[in-house]
């Protein structure tokens, strides 16, 4: 982390999935001053409501992790829902217990369906996917996984 400046190129307000990837992004261009702000505490190494898959759900409904949303009442539930969002330096990425998961290749293919929307067609979407990732496992002529991306995936039992 560099020291405090009194002005900033960008400025990004969260620093979850989609704040840390943009931010890391537009400083790679070093004549570029980035600030990232984000309400909640450190992602720490130290953290096993974070770090430890099994803790999962210790993190949800704990105000200094969680916003603590909730959706409005169902009708048909006669309450409300808890909606965990992660209020810490890698958002809810950092509380869903070390799960990643692409959506559905179909799902996308509906998404770019409108005119105009090409570029959520999976096809294109795949190859910054595979920017993130550096599969453990993988074969290396898998077409479908990263091999040098900064999220290290390995398989579960």
């Amino acid at each position: 982390m560099r020291r405090k400046r009194d002005s900033y190129d960008y400025v990004i307000i969260g620093g979850g999935s989609a704040g840390s990837v943009l931010g890391a992004r537009l400083s790679e261009d070093k004549d570029k001053n980035v600030l990232v702000l984000e309400a909640g505490r450190s992602d720490y190494f130290w953290d096993l409501f974070i770090q430890m898959p099994a803790a999962l759900m210790f993190p949800s409904g704990n105000r200094f992790y969680d916003w603590e949303y909730q959706t409005d009442e169902e009708p048909h539930m006669g309450r409300r829902v808890d909606h965990a969002r992660g209020k810490v330096l890698g958002g809810s990425s950092s509380i869903n217990g070390m799960i990643y998961q692409r959506g559905n290749p179909m799902d996308y293919e509906g998404w770019a369906e409108p005119e105009g929307m090409d570029t959520w067609h999976f096809a294109h979407c795949l190859p910054y996917f595979k920017k993130l990732e550096t599969t453990y496992g993988a074969a290396p002529y898998d077409k479908v996984r990263g091999h040098d991306g900064p999220i290290k995936l390995k398989r579960g039992p």
